[in-house]
């Protein structure tokens, strides 16, 4: 029969190692899989091996290890640095796992690891994994400690998950009751991703940016339609020599232009949305126009005239916010309208001349919209992957290439608007989304990334023109988003058969209701939780917090109803009830604890120690029915 020894241990503590690099993963290279994969492999051939100075040895093998993962880690000093680090100590460790305290500190670090998975993912499998981790790490700390060597059958498998198992009601309670931190590993600036908004707009500057299914946020639908779906994250207002665009700085347009701007207004509208952001490490945060936080206590910093946000540090977890949208009446004096109209004198002459040809007797509205039918025409296309423009000639796009994607159709027509004295700018975000229609919410991804146009109108304020939308889909050569359609292009994923976009789907959207409790128990939701305790008002999440504990306590009884525990238990049953005559002692046997009776609960029970000792001490097989009898005719 199989036996769990110390060498047990150590497959049990290869699962974990395991489960501990599935869970911080993730965002790792294919390479930097591969290197973990084959120095796992390595730890294991040398765990089989005791030779002199092997801790020693071990110890510059790790030195050289960490150096070879701060390459993967592109020698950026980040959280996931950091993290990787501890996987690959881990590793290390596996390989001198030959007594007790190497088991105790590997077990250490993989708990190390579980609560970093936890606290960096935060959905539903990150804290399944984490969870998973915990309850092997109390087995096989319970396994450790172990002298005798112990069947594998049910019984006591059922008795390790048991010990395990006991660990998820303190898990809960410490959730329910005590405050959760803001927990920050980061001791260095992020590393660098291709998650976000670049920085400065020049043609072709999108294209890295977008080519990314990554999660950025997911928005809870309050029966949005797609076309209201435009999350602003920075605006791009000035444009250099070399004819890129960035954004002005909020402070310079108040301190240089606060007599010509004026914002009021701000009537809230019956109209409120939830986001929950992943952890993308950065600072901005994706709205909606006219938008303010329900929560003005949260560390985020608005800019009301941009109507953007900038969160004061990282978003490096999971964070769920709620926005008010507003009805807010803007007022521009012409000196900063005059801003919006500034471009440099490195602009292509070609553009000049097709403006004043264009504009001539025409409105201001009725040329944007010529620049619009422009570019419906039929000779336009959008493409993700366009010819290289290394020049970043808005010229050669609008009058020779005519292929480009949301930066170069956004940019050009603000061009265009502002050599026609028209105020305008680029503004840049996530558009569209995917609707998960199971749970009725909208996730977006890298891939949404877009750039459209606001123009100002006296009267009416900035107002959004998206000269991509107008591109007939005829035209579309290459796009990852759903600018253009309500279907993701995804005919080379198997996702595209129906059954598994709606088992996709049904996946994604546990994960949000798990993921939404989560982030939404805050520390109103505690005090309120602890204040019920307190006046003995108990609500369902008890049944969650001992539901596991009586499961164990009756699955532990039903393993252990036997004819000898029965008589165990009658016969302590009768020491703990009956008056004594003198103090009984644990070295006591069945008849010194009789004697010590006193005399009349002698004569009650001697029968019962009678039958105690036939089967104990002389192997009887006494029936159960016997055993019953005979105590209850005692008592």
């Amino acid at each position: 029969m199989l036996k769990i020894n110390l060498s047990n241990t150590k497959f049990l503590s290869l699962v974990i190692l395991g489960i501990c690099l599935l869970s911080i993963s993730e965002n790792v290279s294919l390479a930097n899989k591969i290197f973990w994969v084959v120095i796992t492999i390595g730890s294991i051939f040398i765990n089989k091996f005791k030779f002199r100075f092997k801790s020693f040895l071990l110890s510059i093998y790790a030195v050289g290890l960490l150096y070879a993962q701060f390459i993967f880690n592109q020698y950026i000093f980040s959280e996931e640095f950091f993290i990787n680090c501890l996987g690959v100590l881990l590793i290390v460790k596996y390989a001198e796992l030959d007594n007790k305290n190497n088991l105790l500190s590997y077990n250490l670090i993989c708990m190390v690891l579980s609560v970093a998975s936890l606290i960096s993912g935060q959905d539903i499998l990150s804290s399944i994994i984490s969870l998973s981790i915990i309850i092997l790490l109390v087995i096989n700390m319970y396994l450790i400690q172990q002298k005798e060597v112990m069947d594998f059958n049910v019984k006591n498998i059922l008795k390790y998950l048991g010990f395990g198992f006991s660990i998820f009601p303190i898990i809960i309670i410490f959730y329910l009751i005590f405050p959760r931190a803001e927990i920050n590993f980061r001791l260095f600036d992020p590393s660098k991703s291709s998650l976000g908004i670049p920085d400065t707009i020049r043609l072709g500057s999108f294209e890295s940016f977008a080519n990314s299914d990554e999660k950025v946020f997911t928005l809870i639908n309050q029966n949005y339609k797609k076309e209201d779906l435009y999350f602003r994250v920075k605006i791009f207002d000035y444009m250099e020599e070399d004819k890129s665009w960035r954004p002005s700085s909020s402070y310079y347009l108040y301190n240089t232009y606060k007599n010509s701007i004026k914002i009021s207004g701000f009537k809230a509208i019956e109209e409120k949305y939830q986001i929950i952001l992943e952890p993308y490490k950065r600072k901005w945060i994706p709205v909606l126009d006219n938008s303010r936080l329900t929560d003005q206590s949260i560390k985020i910093a608005e800019d009301p005239f941009n109507q953007t946000f900038i969160s004061l540090d990282p978003i490096d977890r999971k964070k769920q916010l709620e926005f008010q949208k507003y009805q807010i009446n803007y007022q521009l004096g012409k000196p900063v309208i005059d801003y919006y109209t500034l471009l440099p004198q490195s602009v292509s002459n070609e553009l000049v001349d097709w403006v004043k040809t264009n504009k001539q007797s025409r409105s201001n509205t009725e040329y944007l919209n010529h620049i619009l039918s422009t570019f419906a025409d039929g000779s336009y296309y959008y493409n993700l992957s366009p010819e290289n423009n290394s020049q970043n000639s808005y010229a050669d796009f609008f009058l020779r290439g005519k292929e480009g994607y949301c930066e170069y159709f956004a940019g050009t027509f603000v061009l265009l608007a502002r050599l026609a004295n028209i105020p305008s700018r680029i503004v840049s975000g996530y558009y569209g989304g995917e609707l998960n229609t199971v749970g009725d919410f909208y996730e977006f991804r890298q891939r949404d990334t877009h750039a459209w146009a606001e123009v100002w109108f006296n009267g009416k304020g900035w107002v959004r023109v998206d000269p991509t939308s107008v591109i007939p889909s005829s035209n579309v050569r290459n796009s990852l988003n759903n600018i253009f359609n309500d279907e993701v292009n995804t005919a080379s994923s198997i996702f595209t058969l129906k059954i598994f976009k709606n088992l996709s789907y049904y996946i994604t959207y546990a994960d949000f209701i798990w993921t939404r409790h989560l982030l939404s128990y805050d520390n109103n939701k505690r005090k309120s939780f602890i204040k019920d305790i307190i006046n003995l008002q108990f609500s369902n999440i008890f049944y969650w917090i001992f539901a596991p504990i009586i499961i164990f306590i009756v699955l532990r009884l039903f393993f252990k109803i036997n004819k000898a525990n029965i008589l165990t238990w009658m016969f302590n049953y009768i020491i703990w009830t009956s008056k004594k005559e003198n103090k009984i002692l644990n070295s006591d046997t069945h008849q010194q604890i009789l004697k010590k009776l006193k005399s009349d609960y002698q004569r009650k029970y001697q029968s019962f120690f009678n039958l105690y000792e036939s089967f104990r001490y002389q192997n009887k097989n006494i029936e159960l029915t016997t055993i019953f009898r005979t105590f209850m005719s005692a008592k």
